[in-house]
């Protein structure tokens, strides 16, 4: 079986680095400060805080394309002093517009603003609490509507089932980050944090090894929503912090069909993979998974310390039988 220290190394190389964190850090801290310093927005603002995976500590490396490793994502709340009575066009137009002032490119999107810098990605999400009690609203564009949200019950959440799953749940997320960017199916959903919901959903609480682990998620996906696909729907998954809310909203069944049969297809090879003594082989499979990040088994070294010693001592081997020049009486 593949031990357990292959994955914890795998683990520490789709980190983000320290400059990846930092770079995160640096751009988001900025935007923020300009947001409030900004004086036709300041009548607007409230208060920022940070969201999305590098918030929940579920983000990996970035990207390399062409060479180039891509910047962080990182995602932005900015809530303003908007009720429910305002237009949600005009209050992501008014995010819009004052980043703009400051931030080239910048992109309206359905929910929030997409703004790039040298050093990171960010999605600006404006949100209003109109009650002042953390009961949060995010504004969509499209459907021209205010809808209930909850960033940092979503926060909060996954530090608890990290916590319950002794430290192992956000590795794991991880790891099922990484697969799913490896394994490209139809469309770019499920994505972010279903993933993390899928994974607290589907993963033992009491496993350590992490290849185990991730089999065993991959088979709970597949048993659990084996009649789903059967049927040809797209089952309900709980937002875990706004009940009656639907993670799967808006998933077509081709992307979800798709989804589901990878899952399915890699879940045999993982359990083909844990079975193999030859780790060169298992590595060959685990690559099929994890690309070629996931690390090679150690070189083994045994045969080149036999050699070493043999050399080191003097001892010279003939490549030819000796047989001595006067033979003592009695030998053949």
């Amino acid at each position: 079986m593949t031990p357990n220290a292959r994955f914890t190394e795998f683990l520490a190389d789709i980190e983000p680095s320290r400059t990846t964190k930092s770079n995160a850090s640096i751009a988001h801290s900025k935007l923020r400060t300009t947001l409030s310093n900004d004086a036709a927005f300041a009548a607007l603002h409230r208060h920022t805080f940070l969201s999305g995976s590098y918030k929940r500590d579920t983000a990996i490396r970035p990207q390399v394309k062409n060479g180039n490793a891509q910047r962080p994502d990182v995602d932005i709340i900015v809530v303003t002093n908007h009720g429910t009575y305002d237009d949600p066009v005009e209050v992501v137009d008014a995010v819009h517009a004052a980043l703009t002032r400051h931030y080239t490119p910048t992109n309206r999107q359905a929910r929030s603003v997409s703004v790039s810098s040298t050093l990171a990605d960010m999605d600006v999400v404006p949100l209003i609490d109109p009650t002042d009690d953390g009961t949060y609203y995010i504004a969509d564009r499209l459907q021209r509507q205010w809808l209930r949200t909850n960033p940092p019950g979503h926060t909060a959440w996954t530090t608890r089932v990290n916590n319950v799953a002794s430290g192992r749940f956000k590795p794991l997320v991880k790891l099922f980050k990484w697969w799913r960017r490896e394994n490209r199916t139809v469309g770019k959903r499920p994505k972010g944090f279903i993933l993390e919901v899928l994974v607290a959903d589907n993963m033992s609480t009491t496993e350590t090894h992490y290849g185990k682990l991730f089999v065993q998620m991959l088979e709970s996906i597949v048993d659990r929503y084996r009649n789903e696909v059967s049927w040809g729907i797209v089952p309900v998954l709980a937002d875990p912090s706004m009940p009656g809310n639907n993670l799967f909203e808006g998933l077509s069944f081709a992307a979800f069909e798709s989804f589901y049969n990878k899952a399915k297809t890699h879940a045999a090879i993982c359990r083909a993979a844990l079975a193999l003594v030859d780790q060169e082989r298992a590595t060959e499979k685990w690559r099929i998974l994890f690309g070629e990040r996931f690390p090679k088994p150690p070189v083994r070294k045994s045969a080149g310390l036999l050699e070493t010693a043999a050399t080191s001592s003097g001892l010279v081997f003939p490549d030819h039988p000796v047989r001595p020049a006067n033979k003592p009486a009695g030998f053949a």
